[in-house]
C-alpha cells in the first residue's frame, strides 16, 4: 500500500500563470517549504482566478531548480522546488468553489498552505476526477 497523500493547493493567478505553464510545459515548479509533499503525492490545484479545481498533478521530483520563470507575473523566486507534472485537466463545473463548499471546502485563507487533512473534501474531488 502506498503512503502517498493527496493535497489541495492554491494557484494564485496574481503571482504566476500556472495554467499557462501547465498547458505549455506539462508541469510547474512548486516551492519547497511550507508544503511537505513527497514524490508520488497527488496535488489538486485550485485556480484563484477561476475559483475551481482544474488540474490534477503528481509530484515527480524534489530539490529542483525553478523551471517556470517565464510564466510568473511577479519576479519569480529563485528557490528550490518540487516538480508537479500534469496528470489530468478537469473542465466541468463539479469542482467549483460553490460545489466544493458543500463538501467541507472553506476557501479563503484556509489553504494558503496546501492541505491534505480534509478527508470528505478529498473523497469528493477523487470521485469527480
Amino acid at each position: 500500500m502506498s503512503n502517498n497523500r493527496t493535497w489541495l493547493a492554491f494557484a494564485n493567478r496574481k503571482r504566476c500563470r500556472h495554467a499557462d505553464a501547465i498547458l505549455s510545459l506539462g508541469f510547474i515548479s512548486w516551492r519547497m517549504g511550507r508544503a511537505r509533499f513527497s514524490i508520488g503525492d497527488v496535488v489538486y490545484l485550485f485556480m484563484s482566478d477561476e475559483r475551481c479545481i482544474r488540474f490534477k498533478m503528481v509530484v515527480t521530483a524534489e530539490n529542483c531548480k525553478r523551471e517556470d520563470q517565464e510564466f510568473w507575473v511577479e519576479t519569480p523566486p529563485n528557490d528550490i522546488t518540487y516538480k508537479l507534472e500534469l496528470l489530468e485537466e478537469y473542465e466541468g463545473t463539479m469542482l467549483s468553489e460553490q460545489e466544493l463548499s458543500k463538501h467541507g471546502f472553506n476557501g479563503g485563507r484556509s489553504f494558503e498552505v496546501p492541505c491534505c487533512n480534509n478527508k470528505e473534501l478529498m473523497s469528493y474531488i477523487k470521485t469527480i476526477f
